[in-house]
C-alpha cells in the first residue's frame, strides 16, 4: 500500500547561516544535491508514495525547484512558525486520502537507511551523549530537551512513520502545544528502528561532516575516501584484499605525477605519501557538474559558457598528440584493446540485453571508432561529469578520478583523443548519469554539447557513436541494480533501430 509522505521544512535555520542565508534548509546543497532529493529519492526507493506534501516558510525556492524537478509535490506555507507540530497538522490537512499510513520525514534529516519499512509504526532513533539537545524516548515517556539523562534514553532523529492515518488524524486534533512529542503520545505504541545512515545538516559543522561523510557515496566502490577537516585534504585508499583496486589506484597516482605544471592546474593537489596505496590530494570546493545537470536549472547560455570552457581546457592542455615512440608503434593494439575487444567482451556478457545482431552492430562500430582513434600525450579516461567539478564562485575546474591506465599499459597517461570525447558524449548526449539517477536527461546539456562538437570541427558522429558503446559496454558493471541495466539496454537499441 502507498504511504503520504509530509515534509515539515519552514524553520529559518539560522544556525546554518550563512548557508540558508537565502536557501531554505531544504534546499541546501550536500555535495551538490539539494536536501530534498536526498529525501525523496530515499522515500520513493523504500515505498510506493501516494502525496507528498512540502511545508514552507518565506522562501520561494522549493517551490520553484520543485515545480520542474518534483512537480507532485504540493505545498502549504506556515505563515506563524509556531512549532514543528503545527508544521505537521497544516501538512496532514492538505492530504486527500488522510487513512493512508503516514510518514513525516523533516527536512533536515539526510537518512539513507535502506531497511525502512514505511507505513509502519516506527520512530528512527539513534543513541547520543548530550541529551539535552534532543526529543529523548525511552519507550514509554518522551522528554524534549531534557535537562537530566533519560536512561534507557534514545534520540528521535525526524522520521516518524504511521500504520493508521485515521487514527494519526484523530491524535493530531488532541494537540494542543507546539512539540512533536505531544502527537507521538496521543497516536499510541511505535517500534524503536536504530539508523545507521542518519546525517545532520543542523549546524555548520556538522553539515561539513556531513557533506564529508557522503563522499564515499560519490566514490567509486573499491576506494574509500576521507576527509581531513583541518588539512582540508581527502585520503583515496584501495581494498586492500582486492589487487585490481590496488593497481587502480596506483595507475591513478602515476598519472597525477607525470602531468605538466599547467595541467596541475586542472586537477587537485597532490601531496606525497609514504604508503604508495594512498592518495592524498586537496579537498577542492565546488560541484560536480553531474549534480549540475541533473539538479539545477540553469539557463542554455549559462551551459554554453561552462561546455566551452570545458572544450577549451580539453583541446588546449590535454589534446597534444604523442611523442613517445613505443606508444605510437604500439597504440593501434591498444585501441583495438580498448575499443573492440572490450566491447566485444562486455558484450558476451549481455545475452539478457542484447540480441546476437545487436552485439555485432556494436563490435563492428567499435572497431570502426578504433580505427579513427589517434595517439595523444594525456587522456583522462573517466571524463563524464560525474568527474569533472566547477567551482562558479571561482570560475575554476577541476578533474578527478582519472584512469591512469590504457588498454594494457598500466600507470600511463597515454592514450586516444577519442575516448575522452566519448565518455562525454555517453554522459552529456546519450544520458549516462541521468539514467544512473532515473531522472529525464538535461535536453539544453544535450543540446549545447553537439553544438560544440560541431563548432570545434570535432567527428560528431564518431564520438557520438564511441558514446554509446561505452554506454551499453558498461552494462556488466552496473549489475547491482537490474532496472539500472534495463535502462542502458533500452536506450542503446533504441539508437540503434534510429541512428545506425
Amino acid at each position: 500500500m502507498a504511504v503520504n509522505l509530509i515534509i515539515p521544512a519552514a524553520g529559518e535555520a539560522t544556525r546554518l547561516r550563512p548557508l540558508t542565508s537565502n536557501t531554505s534548509k531544504v534546499m541546501v546543497r550536500v555535495n551538490g544535491k539539494p536536501t530534498i532529493d536526498y529525501i525523496l529519492e530515499q522515500a520513493y526507493k523504500l515505498c510506493d508514495i501516494n502525496e507528498i506534501v512540502v511545508v514552507d516558510g518565506a522562501l520561494d525556492d522549493t517551490r520553484r525547484y520543485c515545480a520542474k524537478k518534483h512537480p507532485r509535490v504540493k505545498f502549504v506555507r506556515q505563515e506563524e512558525l509556531n512549532g514543528p507540530r503545527f508544521a505537521i497538522e497544516l501538512g496532514m490537512n492538505e492530504l486527500e486520502e488522510k487513512t493512508l499510513p503516514l510518514v513525516v520525514w523533516l527536512g533536515d534529516a539526510i537518512i539513507l537507511d535502506d531497511n525502512l519499512e514505511l507505513g509502519s509504526d516506527f520512530l528512527l532513533c539513534k543513541r547520543v551523549d548530550d541529551h539535552s539537545n534532543w526529543c529523548m524516548w525511552d519507550g514509554k515517556e518522551f522528554y524534549d530537551k531534557p535537562s537530566h539523562t533519560i536512561d534507557n534514553g534514545v534520540a528521535l532523529v525526524g522520521l516518524y512513520s504511521f500504520s493508521d492515518g485515521y487514527q494519526a488524524d484523530i491524535a493530531m486534533s488532541w494537540c494542543e502545544g507546539p512539540e512533536i512529542s505531544e502527537f507521538l503520545d496521543h497516536y499510541g505504541e511505535f517500534q524503536c528502528v536504530m539508523t545507521n545512515q542518519w546525517y545532520d545538516i543542523g549546524q555548520l559543522n556538522t553539515y561539513h561532516r556531513t557533506s564529508a561523510a557522503l563522499l564515499n557515496r560519490k566514490a567509486r566502490a573499491f576506494n574509500r575516501l576521507t576527509y581531513d577537516h583541518e588539512l582540508g585534504t581527502v585520503t583515496k585508499t584501495p581494498n586492500y584484499h582486492d589487487a585490481s583496486s590496488m593497481q587502480t589506484l596506483k595507475s591513478e597516482i602515476s598519472w597525477y605525477s607525470s602531468l605538466t605544471p599547467t595541467q596541475e592546474c586542472f586537477v587537485p593537489r597532490v601531496f606525497d605519501n609514504d604508503n604508495r596505496y594512498e592518495l592524498c590530494m586537496s579537498f577542492e570546493s565546488g560541484t560536480l557538474l553531474s549534480d549540475l545537470m541533473l539538479y539545477e536549472n540553469l539557463t542554455e547560455s549559462t551551459w554554453e559558457y561552462i561546455l566551452d570552457k570545458i572544450f577549451r581546457i580539453k583541446l588546449n592542455h590535454f589534446s597534444t598528440t604523442c611523442r613517445d615512440t613505443s606508444f605510437i608503434e604500439n597504440f593501434a593494439d591498444q585501441a583495438q584493446l580498448m575499443w573492440y575487444h572490450k566491447t566485444a567482451e562486455r558484450m558476451s556478457q549481455c545475452d539478457n540485453f542484447f540480441a546476437g545482431t545487436h552485439q555485432n552492430i556494436f563490435t563492428v562500430k567499435a572497431n570502426h571508432v578504433a580505427q579513427h582513434s589517434r595517439p595523444i600525450e594525456v587522456v583522462h579516461g573517466d571524463l563524464h561529469f560525474g568527474n569533472i567539478l566547477y567551482n562558479y564562485n571561482t570560475d575554476q575546474i577541476k578533474l578527478i578520478d582519472p584512469r591512469g591506465a590504457y588498454g594494457s599499459m598500466r600507470q600511463t597517461t597515454h592514450g586516444d583523443d577519442i575516448y575522452d570525447w566519448a565518455k562525454l558524449a555517453h554522459d552529456l548526449y546519450h544520458g549516462y548519469n541521468a539514467m544512473v539517477a532515473d531522472v529525464e536527461h538535461n535536453q539544453i546539456v544535450k543540446d549545447v554539447f553537439v553544438s560544440k562538437l560541431r563548432e570545434y570541427d570535432l567527428p560528431v558522429q564518431t564520438i557520438l557513436d564511441g558514446g554509446l558503446i561505452l554506454l551499453a559496454s558498461c552494462i556488466p558493471l552496473h549489475s547491482d541494480d537490474e532496472k539500472r541495466q534495463q535502462r542502458f539496454a533500452s536506450y542503446a537499441k533504441e539508437y540503434i533501430n534510429h541512428a545506425w
